[in-house]
């Protein structure tokens, strides 16, 4: 599999950012199962994959793989950025009486939302809803997510140069009648982000003097979070 991201901006952006390592950790992304490699630009990283794939079988009727992404970028201090939107890529094939799902949960900080439901978490987080496939399905997919500019969460304002996204991925595949099981198998191909393209784009903004970030657009609306149960399947947190 092959992670092919890259950055682009719905505004301004400031000089010098780049990225400058890429990390990766969850039981869909073992240590030795995947290779990061950085263009000589800083402007893009590709990640390659062997192993994110969730597959339940007739024997084992539930699955679950995450993998979480640590991408560590250089930002001229006084701006932070927002991620508006993000595209995703795969493979499922699910017979019937089975499902697969796909779930992305965005980040600045690496911490454990409260809960994992769509929407606003707590300054830091969004969790997008998530995407099921019932079967029977046998077919690629695209997956487009899209955060409202007025509730995206943004990086911290800090007087640092270097700032951290984290974009955890969730896979599950799982048959819904134990009594009558079913397989199911889904794998994520592609986390898309074009500097210059619409996939994995970020808004950028400067501070005020005062260390208080500047209004985004749509006045910056915060809804409380949301509660729910918790998701099982949650990466392991980076060191």
């Amino acid at each position: 599999m092959l992670l092919a991201s890259s950055f682009s901006a719905q505004a301004q952006v400031p000089p010098g950012v780049q990225v400058r390592s890429v990390q990766a950790v969850g039981s869909g992304c073992p240590q030795g199962s995947y290779s990061a490699m950085i263009s000589p630009d800083g402007s893009a990283f590709s990640l390659l994959l062997d192993q994110y794939v969730a597959e339940s079988t007739r024997q084992m009727t539930l699955s679950r793989k995450n993998c979480q992404l640590k991408v560590d970028f250089a930002v001229p201090a006084g701006w932070q950025f927002s991620v508006l939107s993000a595209d995703y890529r795969g493979f499922a094939n699910v017979e019937g009486g089975s499902v697969a799902t796909h779930q992305a949960i965005y980040s600045f900080d690496g911490a454990r939302p409260p809960n994992e439901r769509p929407g606003f978490q707590d300054g830091s987080n969004y969790s997008f809803k998530a995407q099921d496939f019932n079967g029977p399905y046998q077919n690629n997919y695209y997956i487009h997510n899209e955060i409202d500019p007025r509730l995206a969460p943004w990086s911290p304002c800090m007087g640092t140069a270097n700032q951290s996204l984290y974009v955890a991925t969730f896979l599950t595949a799982r048959s819904l009648n134990p009594r009558s099981p079913s397989s199911a198998m889904i794998t994520l191909d592609t986390i898309d982000g074009q500097v210059q393209s619409q996939n994995f784009r970020l808004s950028w903004r400067t501070c005020s003097f005062n260390g208080r970030p500047t209004q985004p657009p749509g006045g910056g609306i915060q809804p409380p979070p949301s509660r729910g149960n918790p998701n099982p399947g949650r990466p392991p947190r980076f060191p």
